[in-house]
């Protein structure tokens, strides 16, 4: 019993479920930040199948930010989160299905310009400001 346990303790102090969780370390890909300012909240995970005729040619990947000034638009940000992504979400796929061509290289600006539409509908103009961080195609 006592081998049996020692072989298991360093698996169970090793492995995630177990690990003490750290307040300061961030939990997936969305609490990654890619600069210090306080008024940037990142949203990743923005993909997109892209089709030709009925068939899927690849996948529109954008990785955007809000560039919210104000502490109150930030915790409005932080309350509607689920509702801003699917928007967004719902903004580049419509871009890679109606507008992007295959084989061309993707507009940031008019993405840019749907994404910064959806998120004025969700949350009202002018509180929070779209910022690209990442816009790739990859095919099959």
């Amino acid at each position: 019993m006592r081998t049996l346990a020692a072989l298991l303790l360093p698996i169970l102090l090793v492995s995630p479920a177990f690990a003490a969780k750290d307040d300061k370390t961030p939990e997936g890909p969305s609490a990654k930040r890619i600069t210090g300012s306080e008024s940037y909240m990142p949203t990743f995970g923005l993909r997109a199948s892209i089709s030709h005729g009925f068939q899927i040619a690849g996948v529109l990947a954008v990785d955007a930010g809000l560039d919210v000034p104000s502490a109150k638009s930030r915790k409005k940000v932080e309350a509607l989160r689920p509702r801003l992504i699917s928007e967004m979400r719902d903004a580049v796929l419509t871009y890679a299905t109606l507008t992007y061509t295959v084989g061309q290289k993707p507009d940031a600006d008019i993405l840019k310009a749907r994404l910064q539409k959806a998120v004025d509908n969700v949350l009202g103009e002018g509180e929070a400001k779209v910022a690209l961080a990442s816009v790739i195609v990859y095919t099959k």
